[in-house]
C-alpha cells in the first residue's frame, strides 16, 4: 500500500483501469472458451461475452492513456528553468609586438567574461555584446 500513498491520482487511476481491463479480458476469454464447449440456447449470451471483451479492451486503453497523460502533466507542472540560447566564452587576448611579428610567446588570456545572447525584436536572434 506504500505505492498508493506516494503515487499521484493519475497513476492510481491508470493502475486501476489497466488492472480491471486486463482482468476483464482474461475472464472474458475463460467465459468464451466455456461457451464454446457448452453452447448456450440463445445468441444473446455471445453478445454479452463480446461486450465484456470490448469493455475490457476499452478500459485497458483508457488506463494506458491516463498513465501517459499523467506523465505529460507532471512534466508540464515542473518546467525546466529557462536557459539562454548559447553561452559563449569570449577571451580577451593581449597581443604583444613579438606575436604580431610572428615570433615570441603565445598570447596571454586576461579575461574570460561570458557573452550571452539576448532576445531581440527580430525573431529572437540576439546580438552579442
Amino acid at each position: 500500500m506504500l505505492f498508493f500513498k506516494q503515487a499521484s491520482a493519475s497513476a492510481r487511476a491508470a493502475l486501476l483501469y489497466v488492472t480491471v481491463g486486463a482482468l476483464m479480458i482474461v475472464w472474458t476469454a475463460v467465459w468464451f472458451f466455456y461457451l464454446n464447449n457448452n453452447p448456450p440456447e440463445g445468441r444473446w449470451v455471445w453478445y454479452l461475452c463480446a461486450g465484456s471483451l470490448f469493455t475490457g479492451l476499452v478500459l485497458l486503453v483508457i488506463g494506458l492513456g491516463v498513465g501517459r497523460l499523467g506523465r505529460e502533466a507532471r512534466q508540464a507542472d515542473n518546467p525546466v528553468a529557462a536557459q539562454p540560447d548559447a553561452m559563449v566564452m569570449r577571451p580577451s587576448v593581449a597581443v604583444t609586438r613579438d606575436r604580431v611579428a610572428g615570433a615570441g610567446p603565445q598570447p596571454v588570456v586576461t579575461d574570460t567574461t561570458p557573452a550571452v545572447r539576448t532576445p531581440s525584436a527580430n525573431g529572437g536572434a540576439g546580438k552579442m555584446f
